[in-house]
């Protein structure tokens, strides 16, 4: 083995000039700050190559920096740094090879011109040993320039690169691997760890980057291509639609011509019917006049035999005196009888509406308050019969039709009032109806714009196969204490309709929310981003949010994030205590001002299980409230409708100009009894009266006769005038029947090739049907082929809007501008469509290229790489034996990420000629390729931090350490782990440390090698007896331990190790010192 026996260092820290001897194991103790992690940081800087790694189990950030090294850093602002001006630093070490029996040194000299101006190089001398000539020039340390100069002889290989510097410390260490570089610092910086899996990561297996950056440009192309792909395939889908709507409406106006050609035809058939019947009526007609006629001339013989009878009669009777008196009379009688009748006709219209009047007047009667001229109007009513005073009763008249002018206006006024409130109170009704609807459907109502927005993201996670689905806030809260449900809804507000999605998915839901901003203008509605609100997992004691519980961890944290800051209070006077606080009373205060929350805000409860038994509550009793409202007016608004007949004036204005008809009867009446006695008197000259009863009988006859031959006449002219109009009518349908023949021949004219085809169809529909059933028929089939071709226009046009408003589309929503939408899809389909499938394709191939040859194969190389190193790592562990105990490392597929390591693994991955987007190696991983995709998408601080998760070939293995026994039993590190002392649950660890050096030197393969193992504040967290096991181990091992620790462990490792060094300090000036027994020698 090759032997670390000496440490020089110059100018390093406090050392300004110190060698140091060392042997095959070596503690390094000092209180913190002495220096002891120094010494180790200087002796890794040589070997390691690199200024990267210090102090980093003393400092877990690593802020020790060459230069506080160089020019030894104070941490004082007066004095940062021990040394200034220009500075040269050695670090040297010298080691043995036992089997070569030679000594040599591998060092490195800095050169500090000021501070952070650091250059180093490195250097190989062999067949040397340190001696001070070789590092001063005088009392001063030799630069770099210096060095070389009086060295060069000496110096074998000369570094001034940290890769030419690695490749000579690698060859003259026993030529080793790489790892050596990446072991010396973890072993250094080695800390109790608990868990298997960050051991693994920090000493095991290193982190190597997969650069996934092309990848993700790919993978954005390709979605935002497919996306674009999708929206016109999404824009041709509602062309179709458009397109497919306009077939119906295309083939329900073919139909519709058919059927107005149908309707033409059978026109001209009932026309030509119609003439044949009217041309058989004046035929017949003519017939019966004829007949008619002949009777005429009959009758009017037979009057004239007659009226010379009772011409001969009256000659007789002129003569005598009191005849001519009764004829007189006779001829007073029939007139003052005619107006009587006319008079009691007049009587009755007059007493109708006085009965009218009555009703009415009864009716305004039981209108309280009602004008004292009603009253009389019925009193007057009720006498007119029995004793009419008519002149008072017109005076009453003028009043009651003023008085009713007047209460028929307020009244108009009054019912417009009541129809504008029935209005409203109506639709509210109908809103609360819907509401209970919802929420008998477990459905709360939310704002307009908070439900477009929550649809539209739902729409989108649907599409891209997201879940959970996003969540209105309210929902998924409950509060636990119902005395402040008021002030938790109040301080929330709108708050409580804020929209939560997963962080995952909040870019998404965030995208689609600024398209429905710019698309439809939707503002006003709360996302919430549930990213880094970890440190709200716990609510502030005394805040409202301690009475806020969520089953969903971000609802949680964003309510303890918002309501944690306000504080309860029993009592309005003690809110000025707090910066926000509030009462159960919902009196707040904030920003210094005291303000309290409307009660509307919180009256109607949206948060919690209950908060739909609530609502639904409180709307059945609002919709019966508004129900009882509405009831109310509509019964006040009959009441006045019934009002609006009893205020009519119309019956008041006819009585008035019909009531004058009572005295003109009476007077009648009195005329007529004179004129029949004056008749009577006359009558009583009995040959008169036979003369008389003669020329009666004449009279009778001959006035029959001329109603038979009026009647005759009359018969004769409406036969007349019927075949006058039958001819009119005959001629009209002559004419319509020229002109509906015209018309269906320019109508067939127009559509010659499809009327042979109607005229087959008509002559085949028409048999058995009557003309009118076959017209009412076809009709009926029209006017619904006209709804039907009005539905599909209107779904037509309802797309061309909607295609329109989508696409910023210029055309005209109406069947004249389909062309245009037509030609539209002829675009898309027909170049668009097949650019954007050839441009998709493309970017699938690239995205597919990058994701198979920069992602799938080297995390699979990665993972075979160390699954390799892990079974060299069990090879180095198989004869090593510690405690009677062996260990051994397990690796095996995660079980979180299992679908992923399948992936990863398969055999396909190295299969050339077939897609991963297809075929039998996406259908097997076609969940996993999705998500990933859809992750290599995003752009955030989230999933940048998941990709550097799954860009990681550690993640997708699970790991453990099998602890052999020596009874051939073993058990599992992760199941022990929780039953054992912390210290004893880091023996595997060291040990699988110990181990790897172990193989790293055995696998060199230039002979012998180093054995140099070092580490920093070792052993913390583990008791005397274990430590001593461990460091009994490590003697045992072909290897040389440097330890530092603090003074407390001397006495539990310094038995074990062949020298202890102490490292002193005076704050200015570091030393070392050997301690044995006890004493510093």
């Amino acid at each position: 083995m090759k032997k670390l026996t000496r440490v020089k260092l110059i100018n390093w820290h406090r050392f300004t000039n110190v060698t140091m001897e060392m042997d095959d194991s070596v503690l390094i103790s000092g209180e913190n700050g002495a220096g002891k992690s120094t010494l180790l940081d200087a002796i890794q800087f040589v070997v390691n190559c690199s200024a990267n790694y210090f102090n980093k189990a003393a400092h877990e950030n690593g802020k020790r920096k060459l230069t506080g090294y160089i020019r030894c850093k104070t941490g004082k602002e007066s004095r940062p740094y021990e040394r200034t001006g220009e500075i040269s630093a050695h670090v040297a070490l010298e080691f043995y090879e036992e089997k070569r029996q030679k000594y040599f040194i591998v060092g490195a000299v800095v050169d500090s011109a000021s501070e952070g101006q650091e250059k180093t190089i490195r250097y190989l001398m062999d067949g040397e040993r340190l001696e001070e000539g070789l590092f001063f020039q005088g009392k001063i340390p030799k630069s770099i320039a210096q060095f070389r100069a009086s060295n060069g002889k000496r110096i074998k290989t000369w570094c001034t690169t940290e890769k030419d510097a690695r490749q000579m410390i690698k060859n003259r260490f026993g030529r080793l691997e790489d790892k050596f570089f990446r072991l010396i610092p973890k072993a250094m910086a080695f800390r109790p760890i608990d868990d298997i899996k960050d051991f693994v990561y920090s000493y095991v297996l290193d982190e190597k980057e997969v650069n996934i950056d092309i990848l993700r440009e790919n993978v954005r192309t390709y979605q935002e291509l497919q996306y674009t792909l999708e929206k016109i395939k999404l824009r041709m889908g509602r062309l179709e639609k458009i397109e497919g709507f306009y077939k119906q409406v295309e083939d329900g106006l073919q139909k519709d011509k058919m059927y107005e050609y149908f309707l033409d035809c059978i026109e001209v058939d009932i026309l030509a019917e119609e003439i044949k019947g009217l041309e058989g009526r004046i035929v017949h007609d003519n017939f019966e006049m004829e007949k008619w006629n002949k009777e005429i001339s009959r009758a009017k013989k037979e009057k004239e035999e007659r009226q010379e009878i009772r011409d001969n009669l009256y000659t007789e009777l002129a003569s005598d005196k009191d005849f001519i008196a009764r004829d007189e009379q006779m001829k007073k009688l029939q007139m003052l009888e005619a107006a009587q009748q006319d008079l009691l006709r007049e009587k009755a219209l007059l007493m109708e509406s006085v009965a009218k009047a009555k009703a009415q007047v009864n009716r305004l009667l039981k209108v309280p308050d009602v004008d004292e001229c009603i009253k009389a109007y019925y009193v007057h009513l009720e006498g007119l019969e029995k004793s009419p005073q008519v002149h008072e009763l017109k005076d009453i008249l003028q009043k009651v039709i003023a008085y009713k002018n007047h209460m028929s206006e307020k009244v108009y006024r009054k019912r417009a009032e009541l129809d504008i409130a029935i209005r409203e109170l109506s639709g509210q009704k109908k809103e609360w109806d819907i509401k209970i609807e919802n929420l008998m459907k477990k459905k709360l109502s939310y704002p307009e714009e908070v439900t477009g927005v929550i649809g539209a993201i739902r729409e989108e996670f649907v599409r891209i196969s997201r879940k959970p689905e996003p969540r209105v806030l309210c929902e998924m809260l409950e509060i636990t204490d119902g005395a402040w449900r008021n002030a938790v809804e109040g301080y929330l507000n709108t708050q409580r309709f804020y929209i939560l999605v997963e962080p995952d998915n909040f870019d998404i839901a965030l995208g689609t929310y600024d398209r429905l901003r710019r698309e439809r203008r939707t503002y006003g509605v709360g996302l919430i981003n549930t990213q880094s609100l970890e440190k709200y997992d716990t609510a502030p004691e005394g805040s409202l949010a301690t009475v806020v519980t969520s089953g969903n961890k971000y609802a949680k944290r964003y309510i303890n994030m918002v309501l944690g800051k306000v504080m309860m209070c029993d009592h309005y006077s003690r809110l000025k205590q707090y910066k926000t606080a509030i009462t159960k009373e919902c009196m707040r205060y904030q920003n210094h001002v005291a303000s309290a929350i409307r009660p509307s805000i919180y009256e109607t409860p949206y948060i919690g299980k209950n908060a739909i038994r609530v609502q639904l509550e409180q709307a059945k009793a609002k919709k019966e409230e508004i129900k009882g409202q509405l009831e109310k007016k509509q019964n006040i608004l009959q009441n006045l409708e019934e009002l609006g007949g009893p205020l009519s004036t119309d019956t008041d204005t006819d009585i008035k100009y019909r009531v004058d008809v009572l005295t003109d009867l009476k007077r009648t009446v009195r005329e007529i009894k004179n004129c029949k006695d004056n008749i009577a008197t006359l009558e009583k000259n009995s040959g008169l009266l036979l003369k008389q009863i003669q020329l009666s009988e004449l009279e009778k006859i001959i006035k029959e006769t001329e109603s038979e031959i009026s009647r005759l006449d009359r018969k004769v002219g409406q036969t007349e005038e019927g075949i006058k109009n039958t001819k009119e009518r005959l001629a009209e349908k002559n004419m319509a029947l020229f002109g509906q023949r015209a018309l269906t021949a320019d109508f067939a004219a127009k559509h010659e090739k499809d009327v042979v085809l109607w005229n087959a169809d008509y002559e085949k529909q028409r048999k058995d049907k009557s003309y009118e059933q076959f017209r009412d028929n076809f009709a009926r089939r029209r006017k619904a082929n006209q709804t039907t071709v009005a539905k599909y226009t209107e779904c037509m046009t309802n797309g061309m809007v909607e295609y329109k408003t989508a696409h910023d589309f210029g055309a005209e929503a109406t069947l004249k501008g389909y062309p245009d939408f037509e030609a539209e899809y002829i675009k898309l389909k027909n170049s668009e469509l097949l650019t954007y499938e050839g441009k998709v394709e493309s970017a699938r191939q690239a995205a597919e290229e990058e994701f198979r040859e920069q992602f799938l194969s080297k995390l699979q190389e990665n993972m075979k790489n160390a699954q390799t190193e892990f079974k060299e790592l069990n090879k180095a562990l198989k004869d090593i034996r510690f405690s009677n105990e062996k260990y051994e490392f397990l690796f095996m597929p995660s079980k979180r990420y299992r679908h992923y390591y399948e992936m990863i693994m398969d055999d396909f991955n190295a299969v050339q000629g077939e897609s991963i987007f297809s075929g039998l190696f996406h259908e097997n991983h076609k969940e996993v390729i999705d998500e990933l995709f859809e992750r290599l998408a995003l752009d955030n601080e989230n999933s940048a931090k998941a990709l550097d998760e799954f860009t990681d070939y550690r993640t997708y293995m699970d790991y453990d350490i099998r602890i052999l026994h020596s009874d051939n039993n073993y058990s599992l590190y992760s199941k022990v782990c929780e039953e054992k002392s912390g210290g004893e649950t880091q023996t595997p660890f060291y040990v699988t440390v110990a181990a790897s050096f172990v193989q790293l030197y055995r696998n060199g393969i230039g002979g012998e090698a180093v054995g140099l193992v070092m580490f920093d504040e070792a052993f913390n967290n583990m008791d005397d007896e274990r430590i001593g096991g461990v460091l009994e181990f490590l003697r045992r091992l072909p290897l040389q331990i440097l330890i530092a620790a603090p003074p407390d462990k001397i006495q539990y490792i310094s038995p074990f190790v062949e020298e202890t060094l102490l490292i002193m300090t005076d704050e200015k000036v570091s030393f070392a010192e050997r301690y044995y027994n006890g004493a510093v020698r």
